[in-house]
């Protein structure tokens, strides 16, 4: 998924700061148009530290200013890069290409991997599921002696 353009960047800002007071000098247009590559999850936290730096400067602050966003801004940097985005994006363009080619299947082995498949899948959760209810146990019991202790 590539990252959100301005508009998302825009909406995904709203959205975090809607219980944040901001002060008047936060635009978050702005603050979108500075944040070309950062995920939905980066601006969440851009919005959370922003909060975290007002509350640092003063524990009673009532206000997250424009400052607040920059200081935290400056410490964050988008986990992607243009050239990832754009690997990306041909990527993509490929991948589509070649959707619109059908792709042989043989049907009856298609049937016998997918069943195999189901039942190796079935028996490795049957395994896990074993063993984390015997370590669960294993370790409640070893608690409760201990704390009988």
């Amino acid at each position: 998924m590539p990252p959100p353009d301005l508009e998302a960047r825009f909406e995904i800002l709203q959205v975090h700061t809607r219980n944040m007071t901001l002060g008047d000098d936060v635009d978050l247009r702005k603050i979108a148009e500075e944040t070309d590559l950062f995920t939905g999850a980066e601006l969440e936290g851009l919005c959370r530290e922003s909060g975290t730096v007002s509350l640092r400067e003063n524990i009673a602050a009532t206000a997250v200013f424009n400052r607040h966003f920059q200081t935290a801004k400056s410490s964050l940097k988008p986990a992607l890069t243009i050239e990832e985005v754009e690997t990306y994006s041909s990527f993509r363009k490929a991948a589509k290409r070649s959707d619109s080619k059908p792709i042989p299947i043989n049907k009856k082995k298609a049937t016998s991997t997918v069943f195999g498949f189901s039942w190796q899948l079935g028996v490795l959760s049957l395994l896990l599921l074993a063993t984390g209810n015997y370590y669960f146990n294993h370790t409640k019991h070893e608690l409760l002696v201990a704390s009988a202790t």
